[in-house]
């Protein structure tokens, strides 16, 4: 099997506009600057034969910083994002404006209905297929394709079956991987693990502060997580000195970020979400679980369940004990589903407390139950 590597570009220099881009030919921006150098870290240990590159500057940027020398780039025009048509570079309120009816039908069926005189992302799937179809029979070999997240998307979404109502839910951050297989008779395979990965396994404090603006995150959220981070973060080193596979700057990263979708409703769910679309599916894991661990994780010592213990023994930034904070927000649970979840959340940090305890300083047990929340 042969690995094909979908590269989607740095982050373009867009202006700060909201418009419909496909192919206006835009350069990277500082932090898609960033991006590139990163993905030519990652294909440090990921060699591959050839790196081939949409024609569009930003793709070719990134491709030229991946290979790290000039000459070694190749350009394929079918790489090339899809074509919007008439709808190139038109903001979308001008948009929804001049083409009320098709800008409704679209959003129902976004990833089959082109914009007018365009491609739908289907369409550009299907070209972008066809492309490495082409390329597979032209080289040996594991090979890089630099190109955009409208075709890629379109691509794995035929592939995987999915619903083109959805499509933009496939993860297509900007400096993003995504890995296909390439069988020998020409099958083309796609996991969805690997769908739209950064290069690095977290975030860096510019991505996070990126993040936290989008938010309008609170202060006090921040505070808070910022606490959670160190008490987890210690406890992770101390475990990662006695030779525990555990990620230290995972299980911070994943405190750090565990309530970045606070103001949102199920914010454990947005925020795991937020930050899957992000291309960061190990932190998503631990921002989905910091409520409710996945059954039988409180018995294991993991990154996630080292941040859903330290979120519950921080009340905002001041660390108290499982009971105290268990019987200050009991209050909050009105129903009895709400009641349960309270009992079956205190129940795992306890379990969790129980086994970290007798491996890193500072800990005490909590054996006794929680009487308030019923």
């Amino acid at each position: 099997m042969r690995a094909v590597y979908l590269v989607r570009h740095g982050r373009a220099d867009n202006g700060g506009k909201s418009c419909c881009l496909g192919r206006t030919d835009l350069p990277l921006s500082r932090a898609g600057e960033k991006e590139a150098e990163k993905l030519r870290s990652w294909f440090a240990g990921h060699p591959v034969e050839r790196i081939i590159s949409s024609p569009l500057s930003r793709c070719c940027r990134t491709g030229e910083t991946i290979a790290g020398a000039e000459g070694l780039l190749e350009i394929d025009g079918d790489l090339i994002e899809m074509d919007a048509g008439r709808w190139e570079s038109l903001p979308f309120d001008e948009i929804k404006k001049q083409y009320p009816d098709l800008y409704e039908e679209r959003g129902k069926c976004l990833g089959l209905i082109p914009p007018p005189g365009g491609e739908s992302f289907y369409q550009g799937g299907i070209r972008l297929y066809g492309a490495i179809q082409r390329i597979l029979k032209q080289t040996e070999g594991d090979i890089a394709l630099v190109s955009h997240s409208g075709v890629i998307r379109g691509l794995i979404c035929m592939m995987m079956h999915g619903d083109p109502a959805d499509i933009m839910d496939i993860p297509q951050p900007t400096g993003g991987i995504t890995r296909i297989w390439a069988g020998e008779d020409g099958e083309l395979l796609v996991n969805g693990q690997d769908v739209g990965i950064r290069p690095m396994i977290c975030p860096d404090e510019e991505e996070r502060s990126f993040m936290e603006r989008k938010m309008d995150l609170p202060y006090q959220v921040r505070v808070h997580e910022e606490a959670v981070a160190g008490l987890a973060y210690q406890w992770a080193k101390e475990l990662n000195n006695q030779g525990w596979d555990i990620d230290p700057e995972l299980t911070r990263w994943g405190a750090l970020l565990h309530d970045i979708a606070r103001l949102e409703r199920n914010h454990p769910e947005q925020g795991g979400r937020m930050l899957r679309k992000e291309g960061y599916p190990s932190v998503a894991h631990i921002i989905r679980s910091h409520h409710r661990l996945m059954q039988g994780e409180e018995y294991r010592i993991t990154e996630a369940s080292l941040v859903f213990l330290a979120d519950k023994r921080m009340l905002g930034e001041r660390e108290v004990s499982l009971r105290e904070r268990f019987e200050q927000s009991a209050g909050k649970c009105r129903t009895a589903e709400a009641k349960f979840s309270h009992q079956l959340q205190y129940r795992q940090a306890v379990t969790i407390q129980r086994n970290l305890s007798a491996l890193v300083s500072g800990l005490t047990e909590e054996l006794s139950g929680c009487r308030a929340g019923g």
